[in-house]
C-alpha cells in the first residue's frame, strides 16, 4: 500500500539519499563507514519493499498518531516509502471483509519475511473475547501472524509489558506481546514511544538481517541504556537537594528536581534527554514534569506523583536540616545535606541496578 514510487524517487536524488542514510547511521549510533552499507541495504528493499503488517490490540492508538507525526521527514519518511505496509487498521484506506482479505492474502504471500508490529496489550481471559476484529480475536489474529512473521516488534509499552490495561485488577487479562508468542520480540516501549526507536529498529532489521542488541526486557540497547537521570538537566537540583514541591514553581538560583513530585528519571532507561520530542525541541522533564517512567515493565504500577521511596527519605532528612539550621540561628547545614543527599542517591541508585539484574524493580 505504500511504496518508493516514481514522485518519491523525483523529489529524492542521490545526494539526498545518501545523506538521509548519513541520517539513519547517526540515528543508530553508527559511523559514517557505514553509510555505503545502509544505502545497499536501502535500494536492495526499495527494489522488493519490506512487507509490514501492523496490528492494534487493546490500546489508544497513541503509537501509531506519535510515528505518523514524526517531524523527521528525512529518516521516517524514507523508511515508510521503503516499506509496503500490507495491514494497517488506522492508516489503510480498506476496511471490512476487504481489510480481512487484504491480511490473509499478505500473510500468505509473504509467509517468513513480513515485520509482525503489534500495538496494545493482548487480552486473553475467557480466550480473548474482549477484543474482537471481524469476529475473530486479537489474541488468535496475534497468533496467527506471528506464525509467519520473521521478526516481531511490539510497538509501546501496552504491547511491550502490558501497560494501562494491565495494570490494576486487569479484567481481561491483558498481556503482552512476548508472553503470548514467546521466543525473540524486540519491544520498543514509551507511552508514546519516540518515532525514532521504531525507525531505527527497522532499519537495523533491514541493514543486519536481525534484531538489535537487546537489554534484559528486550528493549534495543542503542536506544534504552542509559537512566534519565544520568543526562537530566535537573541533576544538579537533586544532588544539591533541592527539589519542586508545586508543579508550575520554580526554585531561584537552580533547575530543582522534579523528585518530589514522583518523578522516575532515577530508575528509567531511555535516551530522552538527548533524543528529544517534536523534532528535538523538548522532553518531558525540561517542560517541567516528572518522568513518569513510562518505558518500563512497572509502568503504570506505581502513585503517579508520589517520590520514590529514596526521595521520599532525603526530602525527610532535607526537612529536618532546615529546622536545625532554623533552630541555630539560620546557620546552614547545606555542604553535610549535600553529602548525604549524594550518598543516598548512590546507594539508592545501585540497589535498584541489582534489583534489574533480578528481573524486577
Amino acid at each position: 500500500m505504500f511504496g518508493l514510487d516514481k514522485a518519491f524517487k523525483k523529489k529524492f536524488g542521490r545526494r539526498d539519499f545518501l545523506k538521509y542514510c548519513a541520517s539513519i547511521a547517526v540515528l543508530l549510533g553508527l559511523s559514517e563507514m557505514y553509510v555505503p552499507q545502509i544505502a545497499k541495504a536501502l535500494e536492495k528493499v526499495t527494489s522488493g519493499k519490506q512487507p509490514v503488517i501492523w496490528l492494534h490490540g487493546a490500546e489508544c492508538t497513541g503509537c501509531t498518531v506519535s510515528f505518523a507525526n514524526s517531524n523527521y521527514p528525512n529518516v521516517a519518511e524514507l523508511v515508510l516509502d521503503t516499506l509496503s505496509i500490507q495491514y494497517h487498521e488506522t492508516l489503510m484506506a480498506a476496511s471490512g471483509e476487504v481489510a480481512e482479505r487484504a491480511l490473509e492474502q499478505a500473510v500468505d504471500k509473504f509467509r517468513g519475511k513480513y515485520i509482525m508490529v503489534v500495538e496494545g496489550a493482548i487480552p486473553t481471559k475467557d480466550n480473548g473475547i474482549y477484543c474482537q476484529v471481524g469476529g475473530k480475536t486479537f489474541l488468535s489474529m496475534v497468533q496467527h501472524v506471528a506464525s509467519g512473521a520473521a521478526y516481531k516488534v511490539a510497538m509501546g509499552t501496552c504491547a511491550s509489558f502490558g501497560g494501562i490495561p494491565a495494570a490494576g485488577t486487569n479484567p481481561t487479562g491483558c498481556k503482552s506481546l512476548k508472553d503470548v508468542i514467546g521466543g525473540t520480540v524486540v519491544n520498543i516501549p514509551g507511552c508514546p514511544p519516540h518515532p525514532d526507536w521504531l525507525v531505527g529498529t527497522i532499519v537495523n532489521l533491514l541493514l543486519f538481517g536481525k534484531a538489535p542488541e537487546l537489554d534484559q526486557y528486550g528493549r534495543p540497547k542503542i536506544f534504552y541504556e542509559k537512566l534519565i537521570h544520568e543526562n537530566c538537566p535537573r541533576r544538579g537540583g537533586y544532588e544539591q537537594g533541592q527539589f519542586i514541591k508545586r508543579f508550575g514553581e520554580e526554585l531561584p538560583a537552580i533547575e530543582g528536581c522534579m523528585g518530589a513530585k514522583g518523578c522516575r528519571g532515577l530508575v528509567t532507561s531511555a535516551d530522552c534527554p538527548h533524543r528529544l520530542w517534536n523534532s528535538g525541541t523538548n522532553f518531558c522533564i525540561a517542560a517541567g514534569a516528572p518522568c513518569a517512567g513510562c518505558v518500563e515493565p512497572s509502568f503504570p504500577k506505581f502513585p503517579l506523583y508520589e517520590p520514590l521511596p529514596e526521595v521520599a527519605k532525603i526530602m525527610k532528612a532535607e526537612d529536618i536540616e532546615n529546622r536545625t539550621a532554623e533552630g541555630n540561628n539560620g546557620i546552614t547545614l547545606g555542604a553535610a545535606a549535600a553529602s548525604a543527599v549524594a550518598a543516598a542517591g548512590a546507594t539508592y541508585y545501585l540497589g535498584q541496578k541489582a534489583k534489574e539484574k533480578e528481573g524486577g524493580e
